[in-house]
């Protein structure tokens, strides 16, 4: 059994503890940071209904015998003609004019609008992913509310069609951060014992994104209301960035330990701990500082046979998931005829989540996704069997409540994978390559090339490859969060070498005595100490297995 990290905790739970104060601070202001992620509707466009809190003006000199959303019935022309301009009501109270409106455009419009934001999204999580890893979770938060917030504003006075692609593309791109890097920022900060738990926390809103996304969206009435609101609470968010932290364990290993030092030292203040003035963080051996030189790119550390394999892992499952989710999710919500849709999901998810709660004190993890996995693939089978069944949409709202619980799941998974220096890029990596598997699966379903028999083949393989990935993940559950990637060697210490030791009284102490002993350039660097090598993770043994048992068993026939 592969067991990520060690048994020990890391410096930030060794220095303030557990949990306190200034951790459930950090959980809430990243909860807060991940709510935007519910308003982001260009991704399911053609999903939404427009069809309240909006006035069509007629063309001038026409009379008019009937006026609709989108087209006007004139006296003189039995053809219907397209409205002159449109009076939409913000905010349920101002009247603003428009010339252009994207609902009165063809279906393929919403559909081009969806991709360009998916498109948007896809760039967006890599690119903020190495800008997280290179400057700070901090800075690509700040950076993400700021450019959020100003877009949002032009996007809702927005009245061309050119301008408006342009500005969703920009919006869906600069809003990813808040999608993943609160939950990375949770695990950086959180104990082995509650970093399950808090990550849920902050999660919370983007799984109720994925369950009440388009009927919220549609319950205001217009897309501008939604947009503003969208803009009124990310200028709240640019005052719960002054309580946003940078993570301690980024600052450690990017040498920026003073900064650590004292945030550490005002984190532990705010938890009732109060150390003595001249508190420090150093490493405790020579290899240490050979560590904390390790390749920042991913390029770099993937030249490891182990990390690659884990990378390839990743990066696949979450395609394959984000495919069959998507597939699932637009073909639910896009039956206009479904009642009670929105409570029937809520009410398997909370019995999921509950089940899965219980679960969680016996089982690991990626047991329980690999559980998920096999509920969502069984109901979306019999969705495609029944095809025009009545009874299908309760399969199907069983089946994306399942799929709900395994996204839960996989979030919390994910971001423990990865060692710190690489972490942001390589999570965003993979939220990228689930945007691309959505795509495919709304591209697939628009143009519906595939039967119900063709269909059911694809689920079923698809629930079977990501079955034998769940079994491939390496288990996460109460392990500090891996420092390095050397190897990924998760059956000893080669993958955490680097520790630290502080000062954290006035009277010496053990630590401090390890400080002054091995902090410093005491081993020569021209004696690396020697490790073993790692062991491969995966299928590998159990290939080598079969193909040893093959091999003896034609000689035997010979």
């Amino acid at each position: 059994m592969s067991i990520i990290g060690t048994v020990f905790e890391d410096v930030t739970t060794d220095v303030i503890g557990s949990i306190g104060t200034w951790q459930w601070l950090v959980v809430c202001v990243c909860t807060a940071l991940m709510i935007p992620s519910i308003f982001l509707q260009f991704e399911d466009m053609f999903l939404l209904n427009q069809v309240e809190n909006m006035l069509c003006i007629p063309p001038s000199n026409n009379q008019v015998v009937n006026a609709s959303l989108c087209f006007v019935q004139l006296t003189d022309n039995e053809t219907a003609a397209k409205c002159e301009r449109w009076y939409v009501k913000l905010m349920w109270m101002v009247w603003i004019q428009k010339s252009w409106m994207l609902f009165c455009d063809d279906k393929m419009k919403l559909v081009s609008t969806a991709m360009v934001s998916r498109v948007g999204q896809m760039f967006g999580f890599f690119i903020f992913g190495l800008i997280s890893d290179s400057f700070g979770r901090k800075v690509s938060i700040v950076i993400n509310v700021l450019a959020e917030t100003s877009l949002g504003l032009l996007l809702t006075f927005c009245d061309s069609e050119g301008w408006y692609q342009l500005i969703v593309f920009l919006d869906s791109l600069c809003c990813s951060a808040t999608k993943y890097l609160g939950l990375i920022l949770t695990c950086e900060i959180a104990s082995n014992e509650w970093r399950s738990w808090l990550n849920t926390i902050v999660m919370l809103p983007r799984l109720l994104a994925f369950v009440c996304m388009v009927p919220l969206a549609n319950c205001t009435g217009n897309q501008q209301t939604y947009n503003f609101i969208a803009v009124l609470y990310g200028a709240g968010l640019v005052v719960v960035l002054r309580w946003t932290p940078e993570s301690p364990q980024w600052l450690l290993y990017s040498r920026k330990i003073i900064k650590a030092e004292r945030l550490l030292l005002t984190a532990a203040v705010k938890n009732g701990i109060y150390l003595c003035s001249d508190f420090k963080i150093r490493p405790v051996n020579q290899r240490a500082y050979s560590c904390i030189e390790e390749p920042r790119t991913c390029l770099g550390v993937l030249t490891t046979y182990n990390i690659r394999i884990m990378t390839f892992i990743s990066l696949l499952f979450w395609a394959l998931y984000y495919f069959q989710w998507s597939y699932l999710y637009i073909r639910l919500y896009s039956d206009k005829s479904e009642e009670h849709l929105l409570l029937k999901i809520f009410c398997f998810a909370i019995l999921f989540g509950g089940l899965t709660v219980l679960l969680a004190r016996k089982m690991i993890l990626r047991h329980l996704l690999l559980i998920s996995v096999f509920i969502t693939g069984i109901f979306m089978t019999g969705d495609a069997f029944l095809n025009k069944e009545k009874s299908r949409n309760l399969l199907s709202s069983i089946a994306l409540a399942s799929s709900i619980v395994g996204h839960a799941l996989l979030l919390n998974i994910t971001p423990r994978l990865f060692a710190i220096k690489v972490r942001g890029t390589l999570v965003g990596a993979c939220q990228a390559v689930g945007e691309i598997g959505a795509i495919l699966g709304y591209i697939i379903f628009l143009f519906d090339p595939m039967g119900s028999l063709t269909t059911m083949g694809v689920t079923i393989g698809i629930t079977l490859t990501l079955s034998a990935l769940c079994l491939m993940f390496l288990d996460v559950d109460g392990r500090e969060l891996p420092d390095i990637m050397e190897d990924m060697d998760y059956f000893s210490e080669l993958s955490k070498p680097l520790r630290w030791a502080t000062q954290k009284t006035n009277s010496p102490s053990h630590e401090e005595v390890e400080m002054r002993i091995y902090s410093f350039n005491t081993v020569s660097s021209n004696s690396p100490e020697r490790t073993s090598p790692a062991r491969r993770i995966g299928f590998w043994r159990t290939w080598s297995n079969i193909r040893e048992c093959m091999v003896n068993f034609v000689r035997r026939s010979k």
